[in-house]
């Protein structure tokens, strides 16, 4: 008898779909790490991955236990709703993104490039992405400066500016339509000590934009305009099997931003 309840306290198929959604997280973290460096995104689906899988494993013995004692029961509807609540977020910020990612019109006198990493001399495939869409819009506009943005992070050799002037000037953007930014270490200063530069050697009244990956877009904007400073996105594409990861940390960073007062 007791079996027989407990079969119908839940759903094969349900169980079956927590235990693959749990794999699949747990799985994608294991595969991105022999890509990618660590960072909050690459574990984010093992550490929503993980709770689903043992939960799917052991689901009889938690539904006895959620019969019987209040605690349990109030642990599961915990569970459960931190779940729900993650997924509206993502939905939000994920649209969000998406109705945020247009191109800009031409004419920019300045294009911004947020640096996303190097290897050595060479910049990482995300990086490379967010050049070409950089060098696309300059060789539309020839009027506009490029300024690579971007320092010296741990464990580089040399700044990611440098690597990034070299990439432009070897397909044929001339040196002197390259501003060097060299000192960033984050999207605000890629904005604060870029615009001064731009300032500088172009004007007060300068038009910007800037270039840099789909997801990083509405919140780049975001952050410029709390600095004062307006510049529309040029939307690069992501590197395909991190992009579920870039979503989830941004929807972490978005709402992080907005709950400090940052955007």
């Amino acid at each position: 008898m007791e079996t027989a309840k407990l079969k119908k306290g839940y759903s094969p198929v349900g169980r079956a779909l927590l235990i693959l959604a749990g794999v699949a997280g747990i799985w994608d973290t294991a595969f991105v790490l022999t890509r990618s460096s660590v960072n909050l995104g690459v574990l984010m689906p093992a550490v929503l991955g993980a709770p689903l899988l043992v939960i799917g494993l052991f689901l009889p013995l938690f539904k006895k236990l959620c019969a019987k004692s209040r605690v349990f029961r109030a642990l599961a509807f915990l569970v459960s709703l931190a779940y729900a609540l993650f997924g509206l977020l993502f939905a939000v910020t994920t649209g969000l993104i998406l109705a945020n990612s247009t191109e800009p019109e031409d004419g920019a006198d300045a294009v911004i490039v947020l640096g996303s990493g190097i290897r050595g001399n060479t910049p990482t495939l995300t990086l490379r992405y967010r050049l070409d869409a950089a060098l696309d819009y300059l060789e539309r506009n020839p009027g506009c400066t490029a300024v690579v943005s971007g320092g010296q992070g741990p464990g580089e050799s040399v700044s990611e500016a440098s690597v990034m002037r070299s990439w432009l000037i070897s397909r044929g953007i001339p040196e002197e339509r390259i501003i060097v930014e060299d000192r960033s270490l984050s999207t605000e200063e890629n904005f604060m000590f870029s615009s001064g530069l731009i300032r500088d050697d172009i004007g007060p009244d300068a038009k910007i934009v800037f270039a840099t990956t789909r997801f990083h877009v509405f919140r780049s904007e975001r952050t410029a305009r709390s600095l004062g400073i307006e510049a529309e996105g040029i939307p690069a594409k992501g590197v395909w099997y991190i992009t579920p990861n870039d979503y989830l940390r941004e929807c972490a960073a978005i709402v992080s931003y907005f709950l400090t007062g940052r955007i």
